[in-house]
């Protein structure tokens, strides 16, 4: 099973195709597939570049520590809502763990 990133051209077909799941900090959209790919999107909005790219981070790390048995396989897109710019790592870890247990039952 290999991991990586989402290419950018793949995001929409995720996004149409797959399903969705999200809460307070995070939405996820899932693709099943036999490839583990999982990409992170933070809105302009959220905040300067430093503020980005600290969301992003602390999602790829909290996915990464799932493992791959957790994951299983397949293509995930996270995309931050507003209220992920003031939660901690313990908060995001929590909430990428929840929303991949809803989407794997």
């Amino acid at each position: 099973m290999s991991r990586g990133r989402i290419p950018a051209p793949s995001y929409s077909k995720v996004y149409k195709q797959g399903r969705s799941v999200a809460n307070r900090y995070l939405v996820l959209y899932f693709l099943s597939d036999d490839a583990v790919k999982m990409g992170v999107s933070v809105s302009a909005r959220l905040g300067k570049a430093t503020q980005r790219n600290k969301i992003r981070r602390r999602v790829k790390e909290a996915f990464r520590h799932l493992g791959p048995s957790a994951t299983g396989g397949g293509q995930f897109a996270f995309i931050a809502r507003k209220k992920a710019r003031e939660a901690t790592y313990e908060e995001i870890e929590k909430a990428v763990r929840d929303l991949v247990r809803r989407m794997n039952p």
